[in-house]
Formats: C-alpha cells, structure tokens, sequence
C-alpha cells in the first residue's frame, strides 16, 4: 500500500496504520503529549508519530501480531546506510547505543513502532531522508508495561 505522509512531501510504503498494544500505546501517547525537541529532525519525528497514534490501531496484548515491532522488540532493518541487525526497541531511559538499545523516540525508534516484518517506510533521519526496510522482528510474548 502507497500512503502519502504530508509532513515529508513523500511517499511512504506500509499499512496503512500503526499496530499498538493498548498498554503501549497509552504509555507512547503520555510520553509524547508535550515533547519538544530543540533538533529540528527530532522535532519533525515526534510529530509525525504523534499523527500516526491519532490514526493506529490498538489491540488488547492477547490479540497483538508476533511480527509487529513493539517495546523491547528485536529488530533487523535494511537502511540507506546499510543493514542493521538485533536493534532493541526500548524506554528512552534505557537507551543505550553500544548494546543495540535504541530509544522509541529516536528518529530510527519512532519509525519502526507499529511497523511490522516487510514493511518499509520513509522517514527522516539525521543523515537525510531514508527508506527502512523491516527484515525481521523478534518479540517475547511477556507483557512489557503493567
């Protein structure tokens, strides 16, 4: 499916919405409601998550696709700067670049949640603007939020 993404002028391959456990999706929402980024690119990210949570689709945890990307998921994507293999999706405060923990309000972070294995989406990224291929994701079933 072709989406077109107003805030990037650009054409944006995935479904049409975001896959989000309720749990997840509530916590992404508080954590997002006032951010303010002083780095434009960011900035332009946060938005445009923030547009995409008015639109997702939010299933109960029992009901949540093993191949959707979601907190604490393992990931391995194809980028314009070249593959990147078991990417964790994680809390800001458990960021942490040389274990592979990137933050879910990272440009790369805001990207990937809701996105499921094949998908790819365009987005903006320090570097410029860049197609992410999804090639695998790994969830453990447990509960992430309580």
């Amino acid at each position: 499916m072709v989406v077109y993404n107003e805030s990037f002028n650009d054409i944006t391959m995935k479904r049409q919405h975001i896959i989000l456990e309720k749990k997840e999706y509530l916590w992404i929402l508080r954590l997002i409601q006032n951010l303010k980024f002083n780095n434009p690119t960011e900035q332009k990210c946060i938005d445009n998550l923030h547009r995409e949570l008015k639109y997702a689709i939010v299933k109960d945890e029992s009901d949540m696709p093993d191949h959707i990307v979601r907190l604490n998921s393992i990931v391995s994507v194809d980028t314009p700067y070249g593959p990147k293999t078991g990417l964790q999706l994680v809390a800001p405060s458990e960021r942490n670049v040389s274990q592979d923990k990137i933050s879910v309000l990272s440009p790369m972070g805001s990207a990937l949640i809701g996105y499921g294995k094949g998908d790819e989406v365009n987005w903006i990224f320090p570097k410029g603007k860049g197609k992410i291929r999804i090639m695998n994701v790994r969830n453990d079933r447990s509960p992430v939020l309580n």
